[in-house]
């Protein structure tokens, strides 16, 4: 994780916020943290 990827989850964490990112597996191990990814979402 680089240092942006830790101000930016830290920030979702801090406010409660869902973090939307198409790189899901850098934030995964962060059990507490809602992750989305856009691009998995099925339209149908």
């Amino acid at each position: 994780m680089t240092l942006g990827d830790a101000i930016i989850a830290g920030t979702a964490l801090m406010y409660e916020l869902t973090l939307i990112t198409r790189n899901v597996d850098d934030f995964r191990w962060i059990p507490q943290l809602n992750l989305l990814n856009p691009f998995d979402i099925d339209t149908g």
